[in-house]
């Protein structure tokens, strides 16, 4: 018996002394293990990333569930998350407003890093509503569980809450960011583009990144400066990232181009027995094609395959890159920019694949930042609902596994021209 408190099952129930007592002990403990792992980001910042996101942030979610009225004893560990993991992993001290973007969710284009000053009470309500008719049980003493489907309406209703005010807070975030934060916050949440930040950074699948490319990686997330690059790019302009992603010198449009291509036929391989790279067009011969259709002999497009639509019958797909912050395109919404691209494509060769191939063209049109356009989420779709048929896999394990693959979309690799720096 005491006066003072008790643990139990893991929380604390007792006096409010008691349990301040209790939390800033286990708060003390959680920022030295907070430090411990800013230490080991200057080295491996994205292992480091993982580790936080996957593992420790979860240490503390069962007490923000549990005992109410702790965000004032959780400011110590708030202090060390902002101005010492975070720093250490991006090399970037954050503002407020950096710290806001980059609590969000990675679906809504943040880092998933909580404030969980800002989370303990929404926690704790939620934990309320969840338990409610639990709790109604156990006081009334009725010897059987509470219907299951009134627990679960309760997990829904809670969930959903919790995502109408993280969408909430995400616009209002847009409206006092800066311009290109905002831009870059609504390229980033277009579907696919964050795949890279919710993987685990396994070598055997390709997915792990030195510390320079993950931290250029959020970098060009949040379209943030960068401080070591050279003044003047080699074809003579000034060089930004924005140039950068468009310059012809260098060989990194083609490089990525190219990338893409032949991840995209790999991942057709395994569906298709008939893959073809870069197939030469038959010539024209009496067959009248639309305006603008590309007449010339040799004319190429990057990958045919057969089957993937129809039984037997040739599908062509012809890959485009292109970067949603040229200058071009700035005042565009990112879903404007896509049928731009596309249509153009259709314009140069979808009449001749149908009149003289007998086959159906795709453009696959992707972003730097790691959008797509609509037809090419349909191409990856109907490719996510072959794959399984083959391989006896789940089409949502499918399409995400599809969607970690693709080192472009997420643009994970961000070595272009900084490889070589100064």
């Amino acid at each position: 018996m005491t006066v003072e408190g008790q643990k139990h099952l893991g929380a604390v129930i007792g006096s409010r002394d008691y349990l301040q007592e209790y939390v800033n002990e286990k708060v003390t403990s959680w920022v030295n293990e907070v430090a411990q792992l800013a230490e080991f980001a200057r080295a491996q910042p994205q292992t480091s990333y993982a580790a936080y996101t996957f593992g420790l942030k979860h240490r503390w979610t069962y007490f923000l569930r549990t005992l109410p009225g702790i965000q004032d004893l959780l400011e110590p560990l708030e202090e060390a998350i902002s101005h010492v993991l975070i720093p250490a992993m991006v090399e970037r001290k954050c503002s407020k407003l950096d710290r806001d973007v980059l609590a969000l969710p990675v679906r809504l284009g943040g880092l998933g890093l909580s404030n969980p000053c800002h989370a303990a009470a929404h926690e704790h309500a939620s934990s309320l509503q969840v338990t409610s008719p639990l709790v109604e049980h156990i006081v009334a003493q009725t010897h059987q569980l509470p219907n299951e489907s009134l627990i679960e309406s309760g997990r829904l209703a809670v969930k959903r809450g919790r995502a109408e005010e993280l969408s909430g807070t995400a616009e209002n975030l847009k409206q006092i960011v800066p311009r290109k934060t905002k831009r870059a916050l609504d390229l980033v949440q277009e579907k696919g583009s964050s795949v890279w930040l919710t993987v685990r950074p396994l070598q055997e699948q390709g997915l792990n990144l030195s510390k320079r490319e993950f931290r250029d990686a959020v970098k060009l997330r949040y379209d943030w400066t960068f401080d070591d690059i050279s003044s003047i790019c080699a074809c003579g302009e000034n060089f930004t990232v924005d140039h950068a992603m468009i310059c012809k010198r260098g060989g990194f449009v083609i490089q990525r181009h190219n990338e893409l291509r032949d991840l995209e036929a790999d991942l057709l391989s395994m569906v298709c027995s008939d893959v073809e790279v870069e197939p030469v067009l038959q010539d024209i011969t009496e067959e009248q094609l639309s305006r603008g259709s590309n007449r010339t002999q040799d004319a190429r497009l990057d990958i045919r395959v057969r089957g993937f639509w129809d039984p037997q019958s040739s599908a062509f797909f012809d890959v485009r890159v292109c970067h949603p912050n040229a200058e071009s395109y700035k005042d565009q919404e990112p879903q404007q920019i896509y049928p731009i691209h596309e249509n153009d494509k259709k314009r140069l060769y979808s009449r001749r694949v149908l009149d003289v191939e007998h086959g159906a063209f795709t453009p696959l049109v992707f972003t730097t930042t790691g959008g797509m356009g609509k037809e090419c989420i349909r191409y990856h779709s109907r490719l996510a609902q072959l794959i399984p048929a083959k391989k006896g896999e789940q089409y949502s394990q499918t399409i995400s596994w599809i969607r970690e693959g693709n080192p472009l979309r997420s643009f994970s690799r961000p070595w272009f021209a900084f490889e070589d720096r100064g």
